[in-house]
């Protein structure tokens, strides 16, 4: 079967190149590569999939025609975890709303927001599996929600969803010399702090157990238009630790760590 083979990288857009589209277990070799010719279409090279079907009748490359170099290039993974080791800043897509989803942008919307992280940082773009999206786990990952606007029928095929927020990437108009040119924090180590202020946190009554979730989407809403760097990070860290430091000569501290011990406990099962 002839292959493309040239690498496809944006040499007039490289903040581009930064931003890495995400299939979460994907069910259809299909649709991968319909989603491998939409991403050549507006310029996007770094195509990741977690659990992907495998394609034995070759319906990804044969969907694909002109982008198949992007499926041999893919990065194929286990779990979420190991797909976005290196990003820094994700973005997850969703069709369901309301609750704690509320506060969501459109591509268009989140395009400039994106291309001026990607400018110096690997980002990463969640898409769900077809049949169900991201769960409310991989969505709570995300420091960004993005939904596309929809009619009547708000389900979109998985390569229609790739297409319109590349589109919305490639038009924006973007002038990377103007853009905060940080390096932010891994996303693995942003989330660490997370579940260590969640446990400080309710160690001091801040956050109750059976509301945590709650507020843990606020605080990582907070963050992410903050755009942690691996300095304010250790500062959060230092805060925690001395959270816990303070917690330890309550009165009570040694029900107060039993309880989060139990909570740890809880969430592992």
């Amino acid at each position: 079967m002839p292959q493309d083979s040239t690498p496809v990288v944006s040499e007039k857009r490289p903040e581009l190149n930064n931003i890495a589209i995400v299939l979460v277990e994907p069910l259809f070799p299909g649709n991968i590569g319909s989603v491998a010719r939409a991403m050549k279409n507006f310029s996007l090279s770094d195509l990741r999939m977690v659990h992907p079907p495998q394609d034995r009748g070759h319906e990804a490359y044969n969907m694909a025609h002109g982008a198949r170099e992007l499926l041999e290039n893919a990065k194929r993974t286990f779990t979420l975890e190991e797909a976005i080791d290196d990003t820094t800043y994700l973005v997850a897509t969703t069709a369901r709303l309301g609750g704690w989803r509320r506060k969501v942008l459109s591509p268009r919307d989140a395009a400039p927001q994106i291309l001026e992280i990607a400018a110096t940082n690997k980002v990463g773009i969640l898409f769900g599996a077809e049949d169900r999206g991201l769960t409310n786990e991989q969505l709570s990952a995300a420091q960004m929600l993005v939904s596309i606007p929809t009619g009547e029928m708000a389900s979109l095929n998985l390569a229609q969803a790739v297409l319109l927020i590349g589109y919305e990437l490639f038009v924006e108009p973007f002038d990377s010399s103007e853009s905060d040119r940080r390096e932010l924090a891994k996303v693995t180590r942003f989330n660490t702090l997370l579940e260590h202020l969640r446990d400080s946190f309710t160690l001091i009554d801040f956050m109750r157990s059976y509301n945590t979730d709650y507020w843990m989407q606020a605080l990582r809403r907070i963050f992410g238009r903050s755009r942690l760097d691996e300095h304010e990070i250790d500062m959060l860290f230092g805060l925690a630790r001395q959270i816990r430091w303070a917690a330890r000569h309550l009165p009570d501290a040694e029900e107060r760590f039993e309880r989060i011990g139990q909570s740890l406990e809880n969430k592992k099962k």
